[in-house]
């Protein structure tokens, strides 16, 4: 058995969309198959096709249907000591490379190969996908497919991001004994994080529970000592007054809460623009939480977007202004949460959130606020969204490049092609 370019999806595919030339094939002990009922597609456990009717010379026959490449991926698969497999009444096979008995008996399965009884069309197209170079496999295939179908396809695309993304704020709502206020929180600062420092940025507001933070939410330069000391950046020997007002600060709430800092070794500042290092965007948290009280509650609450981005719009205190690290002076300039960083905390954190309070309370107004969103903020810029742009794929909000994205991620990258409205469409062009 040589390895083959047919992947067992590709026979899945021609299958349930019954585009083999013909219904009528021949087992490879040379009997005559009639397919009267090509079953029910399974993506679970077990046999691929439920239900089926076949007529095999004059007999008929109900049942399931197996799949393979190769008929020897029966014995590969296990399927000879799986019981789940008894009631398999035809085996379609791309290649017959072995004849296979049932279980625990002498008959064998009768088995139709579909090596040349592909219409070319369809076997050419595929091969272009899965022998595809580029990060994208229908690059060179893709200005076929009608534009008002790939938008179409977005809102199922955003609907499964959305619904992935669900899932993280779901374990942390779990792990916060359902408390949404505690929720968006963890979330929020998770992406205040970003991608470089998103897992430090959690770690620390999950070591400052909101019920240590409340209690001094008053005063800004506590929560800062509070947050710059659990973050393990207030170890150091600095003569700057304001750090050592920090510190000490922070050694009064420390013995008081019992705190236990995170390792400063986990910040990452490399590669990173001055207004991105996390001593700002930590500053910048605490500014939010100084703020606002019940963030949840107002996002929940606001009317529109503007709304949102006008509660997450904080400056730092004004220590920063003048600096990006300790002990560390800088020209002046305030550091403003800046309207990308926004988008950023809107895309990942508030609407996941709102779309997730939606689906546990089955209530489709936050679901759909979640969706309305994402389409009125503007697209990410990055180097799959330019990808896209230049196969003249619409981009023009969060809700396209979000889709993209998770186009990009879990369908491209992944080669599931076969899964894609998009590979549709390609697989049934003449």
């Amino acid at each position: 058995m040589t390895n083959s370019p047919i992947k067992e999806d590709f026979l899945h595919f021609l299958w349930r969309t019954k585009k083999i030339a013909d219904s009528h094939f021949e087992t490879a002990d040379g009997r005559s198959v009639d397919i009267q009922d090509y079953g029910v597609y399974n993506v679970d456990s077990g046999p691929d096709f439920f239900n089926a009717r076949i007529r095999i010379d004059n007999t008929d026959w109900a049942g399931n249907i197996e799949m393979h490449v190769f008929s020897s991926d029966w014995t590969k698969h296990k399927h000879d000591d799986d019981n789940a497999y008894s009631n398999v009444i035809l085996h379609v096979v791309y290649e017959n490379d072995r004849d296979i008995k049932y279980l625990r008996n002498e008959f064998f399965i009768p088995t139709i190969e579909l090596k040349g009884k592909i219409p070319k069309s369809y076997l050419n197209h595929y091969l272009m996908l899965m022998q595809s170079k580029t990060s994208i496999p229908c690059q060179g295939l893709i200005k076929s497919v009608d534009r008002a179908k790939i938008n179409l396809w977005k809102y199922s695309l955003t609907a499964e991001r959305l619904y992935q993304k669900s899932e993280l704020v779901d374990a942390v709502f779990k792990a916060t004994t359902s408390d949404w206020e505690e929720t968006i929180y963890i979330m929020m600062a998770r992406y205040f994080g970003a991608k470089v420092n998103a897992e430090p940025f959690e770690r620390l507001a999950k070591s400052l529970p909101l019920s240590i933070i409340n209690k001094n939410r008053d005063k800004l330069h506590v929560l800062e000592a509070l947050y710059f000391g659990q973050a393990g950046m207030l170890e150091a020997n600095y003569s700057d007054d304001y750090y050592i007002r920090l510190k000490k600060e922070y050694r009064y709430h420390q013995k008081k809460h019992n705190l236990k800092p995170i390792e400063a070794v986990s910040w990452k500042f490399s590669k990173l623009r001055p207004v991105n290092f996390p001593t700002v965007r930590i500053a910048q948290f605490a500014a939010l939480v100084h703020r606002i009280t019940h963030l949840f509650t107002s996002v929940k609450e606001a009317e529109n977007t503007t709304e949102i981005m006008d509660l997450l719009k904080v400056t730092a205190g004004t220590y920063w202004t003048n600096h990006f690290r300790f002990d560390v002076e800088s020209k002046s300039a305030k550091k403003v949460t800046g309207t990308d960083f926004i988008n950023i905390l809107i895309i990942n954190a508030v609407a996941p959130v709102l779309y997730h309070y939606g689906k546990v309370n089955n209530d489709e107004e936050y679901t759909d606020k979640a969706i309305q969103l994402l389409e009125s903020v503007a697209a990410e810029k990055n180097k799959i969204t330019r990808e896209w742009s230049s196969l003249d794929v619409s981009c023009s909000s969060a809700f396209d490049s979000q889709a993209l994205i998770h186009l990009y991620h879990h369908y491209c990258h992944e080669f599931r092609c076969l899964q894609c409205k998009i590979g549709h469409e390609i697989m049934n062009v003449k």
